[in-house]
């Protein structure tokens, strides 16, 4: 079922975010007011129905962005949780990490860290006065070029896992390298403009520090393979 998900996942995914794009492109209009609106927008989809079709499906689209904004900061938090969950079980992190809630099987304590280091990112960029659309593009950049360096890693492994089964199933492995490989490439190069300019720097010492770990604790490095 997983690679059927995955597949299905993708597919949809394509047609959906380029007409998604298409629409709100051509919505906003292709001259340089209409790109430089569609830029500065914060709610794309809710100024266009407002624009083009009224106040009631506009905020019909800004309560459904809120909902998927909500779900997929919800799914960074599992995941997050989830793994220091996972690192106190090893003995990686504190022994605390790995508390488990007897009536609901949440890793209390884990989920307790991820959620008030969100609230302090969140309140620090308030405190300095960071627009929402900022605040969203910073942490995304972050998350995104961290994503692109796993896809290049990811797909280095399978190469390496399925090289020994067949020189053809090398191909798309090497494919993705090269695909991720180049938009990371151009993520970065240009240099963009500041503070997008220092997160590069950001993702790369967090990814050392990451090395070092792995290094310096055998039980680490025992459990990450």
């Amino acid at each position: 079922m997983i690679p059927r998900a995955i597949i299905t996942a993708v597919a949809f995914g394509a047609v959906f975010y380029v007409a998604c794009v298409t629409v709100q492109t051509l919505g906003f209009g292709t001259g340089a007011a209409g790109v430089s609106a569609f830029r500065h927008s914060q709610a794309p989809l809710g100024d266009l129905a407002r624009l083009y079709a009224g106040t009631p499906l506009a905020a019909a689209l800004d309560l459904g962005a809120v909902l998927s904004a909500f779900g997929a900061g919800l799914g960074g938090v599992i995941v997050a949780a989830r793994m220091m969950f996972a690192f106190g079980r090893d003995g990686l992190a504190a022994r605390r990490l790995s508390g488990v809630s007897a009536a609901t099987g949440v890793p209390g304590s884990a989920l307790g860290v991820e959620m008030l280091i969100g609230l302090v990112l969140l309140t620090a960029f308030r405190l300095a006065g960071t627009s929402a659309l900022n605040v969203f593009f910073y942490l995304a950049t972050v998350g995104a070029l961290s994503l692109l360096v796993m896809y290049v890693l990811t797909n280095v492994a399978a190469a390496w896992h399925l090289g020994r089964r067949s020189l053809g199933q090398l191909v798309p492995a090497v494919a993705g390298v090269l695909i991720a490989g180049f938009v990371l490439y151009h993520n970065v190069w240009p240099v963009p403009a500041a503070p997008y300019e220092f997160f590069p720097y950001l993702v790369l010492g967090w990814l050392v520090a990451g090395l070092v770990l792995t290094r310096r604790d055998p039980g680490f490095r025992r459990e990450s393979g």
